[in-house]
């Protein structure tokens, strides 16, 4: 389909985390920030631009604004991602920015999001780098001046300077869909704990979608980072690939992600782990466009861990070697 095309040039996840488990590295420890502060969405030391004015939502479509508890910790907590650390907003009032927005659909439908919500590709949800989970945001589409309103409970989108991943309900009420990405305008709505808004006026015209109770604040686990690699022995081949048969079994798919509750035995280089199915495979997808080597999602209970492999011993540390210098800093090598 044209829209999964797209997901597998652009990469979205929208890495969607769970992000209550997100990491590259097999050490724990919060993410550290150093040089100055930059307004808008981003790795590094980032701040919401602040808004100059009031928000007119009246009769726009899409999600309903509404006040939400937004946890500190677990999804709304600083996290790194491809050897990058990301700020977490909390306590954001105000924030406006201009940019490119990207989409994601049938690819991701049904799998969790950062908050750990089911990701609907029909409702009006968004992936954000920064802000906290979750966040409503009206949407303007520059190109045609069509709006909507969208309800952030994902991460991402992870590549170059986008600045939001829209739900293809959402893409398709600004009318997104065939263009793949917009230049849009995005706008903090801010609902106070009774109900009123802060920094917007106007009624919305959007309809509840999806029931959300009891899921946000769902103690889920934090960060987590998986371990050193038990030692196994892995073989060898001449091409560097594990002697199990790559090229004819491949890795283990048990649905259309190719994630995977077993891998074939050998050495793997570890990207990342996640609690997050889009996040594992916006990853994969990703990494498969810069290198060869086979890439494989291994499931182990709530975790998604990324893997290069299976590799023999040498070209496993090869390819990590590769992997760091194109930027994935925080990759090791490991053997199942």
């Amino acid at each position: 389909m044209k829209n999964l095309k797209f997901i597998a040039t652009i990469i979205t996840v929208s890495a969607a985390l769970v992000l209550q488990g997100c990491s590259s590295s097999g050490s724990g420890g919060s993410p550290s920030f150093s040089g100055p502060y930059r307004y808008g969405t981003g790795p590094n030391k980032t701040k919401p631009q602040p808004q100059t004015e009031k928000v007119n939502i009246n009769g726009i479509g899409g999600a309903v604004p509404k006040y939400e508890y937004q946890r500190v910790g677990g999804c709304n907590k600083d996290y790194r991602v491809l050897g990058k650390n990301y700020m977490i907003w909390n306590g954001t009032t105000s924030y406006i920015e201009e940019g490119i927005a990207s989409w994601y659909g049938p690819g991701f439908h049904g799998q969790k999001t950062s908050n750990g919500e089911i990701y609907d590709q029909k409702g009006f949800t968004a992936a954000h780098k920064n802000l906290p989970l979750p966040s409503y945001l009206k949407v303007t589409n520059l190109r045609n001046g069509k709006k909507v309103i969208v309800r952030v409970n994902d991460r991402g989108p992870f590549v170059g300077d986008r600045i939001l991943d829209l739900s293809e309900g959402s893409a398709r009420a600004i009318d997104m869909v065939g263009t793949g990405t917009s230049k849009v305008r995005i706008e903090l709505i801010n609902v106070s704990a009774n109900g009123t808004y802060t920094n917007a006026y106007g009624k919305p015209a959007g309809t509840v979608r999806q029931q959300y109770a009891g899921v946000v604040n769902k103690n889920t686990s934090t960060y987590q980072h998986i371990g050193a690699a038990t030692s196994r022995s892995a073989g060898s081949s001449n091409t560097g690939y594990s002697n199990t048969g790559y090229a004819n079994t491949g890795y283990i798919k048990t649905n259309n992600q190719g994630i995977t509750s077993n891998t074939v035995p050998g050495w793997y280089v570890q990207l990342v782990a996640c609690n997050s199915d889009l996040m594992a495979n916006e990853i994969k997808n990703n990494v498969q466009t810069k290198i060869s080597y086979p890439i494989v999602i291994r499931k182990e209970g709530n975790i998604n861990k990324v893997l290069v492999g299976p590799l023999n011993e040498a070209s496993a540390r090869n390819a990590a070697a590769s992997l760091k210098k194109k930027g994935y800093t925080d990759c090791f090598v490991k053997s199942f």
